[in-house]
């Protein structure tokens, strides 16, 4: 009868335990895809401004624990902790909504915020996997309900690219800070999750000590340990904190439509990946489980850097799409088989204290290095061509506005260069969510005029001769912002000519004037050289896996 009671009671938990786990990666996944294009390419902060905003969450997992541990772990219970959390976070989310909405947003601003966003939302994370484990009737079903974190991102992810204007809208906020609130409330539901007490065997815990895990260190004694611990550290500099802020603008200079949909090709693998990794370790043992995530991380920057090489062109965006698959690769056997390596060379009484060890070094520490390991690497591969300088009687606007620029001593202003979509019969132009969710509920696109030298040329590259024959009437683009004078901006419609199409293309084509541009060409002048960027984090992990491989040893089972 016991039995009986236990199953029902888990079957009542187990889909509510599954909701909050939803929403708890769907609130990560709204800005994590998105924010990187939305900061570079709208609000225009640097490469190294853009670095920092993605230190919000390892930051988070630094800080988080020193205060919120010890208040779960000794006064409050797990769900009021979690619902207080995610309801400062969700606060902080929409406030950066707001301010990006009424063009109020600023680096400085925006950093406060997110950092107070990822101080609150690192430990629900932990304190919601401690209502997980001592509710549900078996741990084993514990990665059934991880399973709905996936989900979670991934539905997170296509609304927003599909309805919400993915990376070029402020919008991601709101739903990241929607889904906060939601959980700030529906926590409270979840089942009753006392605190622990201020003791542990008897001793009295230590705040510091007890939240970062600091008193695992004493592991570091083993020498096994410790090369395991410093290989996976350093493995993981380049990896998840560098990816993230990489992803969408790596998707979106490539040409590629939706780059927040198709970065949830991550989460989808992830759902195989994690589902099979215990068959995985049980046939080849957490040495080589760890050795194929460091080489799974490797690989998929490899086939990120393989179009800039001009490895077989045609296709580029297939290897894009292998770089994508390979996350759940990566990201499971790397991290999940770390935490696992590690608790199973942990003693029993310091295995709670080993994994917030590693969850401070690879999501805290690692995840901050690899965040600022972008900015270099940026500025050192700049695009060749950003913007062209045009004449301001070549822009139209609002005349109050346009007064305000012809007061100024500017006689040019920079604008961005005309674009050069998919031919209409490219099978990718269906990946573009948006367009396609338009195009079934009969949404017809903004009015205005749109340059699209795809359509201008009708398939043909860009040579002087092809410019000579566009009618200049049709490039025309609205709705362009333009910057200037002290942090002024204006709205207008460019009028592009001929010599600056030709300007472009001799910047392109090195000075050349007897160019033939593909659009290819055209967007690889526009983007950073990504070859470069993917190619140094490989070549980093590259040696930290020869390393284990060669000096790595499998932990032992305990008898």
């Amino acid at each position: 009868m016991a039995d009986n009671t236990e199953n029902k009671t888990a079957a009542f938990v187990y889909p509510r335990l599954c909701i909050a786990y939803f929403c708890e990666f769907a609130i990560w996944a709204a800005w994590a895809s998105a924010l990187s294009g939305f900061a570079s390419g709208t609000l225009k902060f640097t490469s190294g401004e853009v670095s920092w905003l993605y230190c919000a969450i390892p930051f988070g997992a630094i800080i988080g624990p020193l205060f919120i541990g010890p208040l779960a772990d000794r006064f409050f219970a797990s769900q009021k902790v979690i619902s207080v959390l995610h309801f400062l976070g969700g606060i902080a989310l929409l406030a950066c909504g707001y301010l990006c909405q009424t063009h109020q947003a600023t680096f400085q601003l925006l950093m406060l915020l997110m950092l107070l966003s990822g101080i609150c939302y690192m430990p629900t994370q932990g304190l919601l996997n401690s209502i997980v484990f001592k509710n549900l009737s078996k741990p084993s079903m514990g990665p059934y309900v991880f399973v709905f974190g996936t989900i979670g991102w991934i539905i997170s992810c296509l609304l927003i690219a599909a309805f919400l204007g993915g990376e070029k809208s402020h919008n991601f906020f709101f739903v990241g800070g929607g889904f906060s609130i939601f959980l700030a409330i529906y926590s409270l539901t979840l089942p009753n999750t006392p605190p622990q007490g201020a003791t542990s065997d008897g001793k009295k815990r230590n705040l510091i000590v007890s939240a970062f895990g600091l008193d695992a260190f004493k592991l570091f004694k083993d020498p096994a340990f410790a090369f395991f611990a410093i290989c996976v550290f350093m493995a993981s500099i380049p990896a998840c904190g560098f990816y993230f802020v990489v992803q969408t603008p790596y998707l979106s200079q490539m040409g590629y439509p939706s780059p927040v949909a198709l970065g949830t090709l991550n989460q989808f693998s992830e759902i195989f990946f994690m589902t099979a990794l215990s068959v995985i370790v049980g046939l080849v043992g957490l040495k080589s489980v760890l050795l194929l995530g460091m080489f799974a991380w490797a690989c998929r920057y490899v086939f990120f850097a393989l179009p800039g090489y001009g490895v077989a062109p045609e296709y580029d965006f297939v290897f894009s799409i292998i770089g994508l698959l390979f996350h759940g690769f990566s990201y499971s056997f790397l991290y999940v088989g770390a935490y696992m390596y590690a608790e199973k060379k942990a003693p029993d009484n310091l295995k709670a204290s080993v994994q917030s060890m590693m969850i401070f070094l690879l999501l805290g520490v690692g995840q901050v290095l690899g965040s600022k390991i972008y900015a270099p690497l940026a500025d050192f591969n700049p695009p060749k061509v950003q913007n062209i300088t045009v004449a301001v009687s070549q822009l139209h606007a609002d005349e109050k506005e346009l007064a305000d620029l012809l007061a100024t001593s500017v006689k040019t202003v920079d604008v961005p260069i005309p674009e050069w979509n998919e031919s209409a019969d490219s099978i990718i132009q269906y990946l573009d969510l948006a367009a396609q969710a338009k195009r079934l509920r009969g949404i017809k696109d903004d009015e205005g005029k749109h340059v699209d030298l795809g359509k201008l040329l009708e398939g043909q590259p860009l040579t002087q001769k092809n410019i000579d024959t566009i009618d200049e009437k049709n490039l025309v683009q609205d709705g362009v912002k333009i910057s200037y004078g002290n942090n002024k901006e204006l709205v207008a419609s460019v009028h592009y000519t001929k010599e600056n199409l030709k300007e472009i293309c001799e910047k392109i084509a090195a000075g050349k004037t007897d160019y033939s541009l593909t659009r290819k060409d055209w967007l690889a002048s526009q983007a950073r050289d990504w070859k470069n960027i993917f190619t140094i984090p490989a070549i980093f992990i590259g040696i930290f896996f020869l390393a284990f491989l060669i000096f790595g040893q499998s932990p032992k089972d305990k008898k």
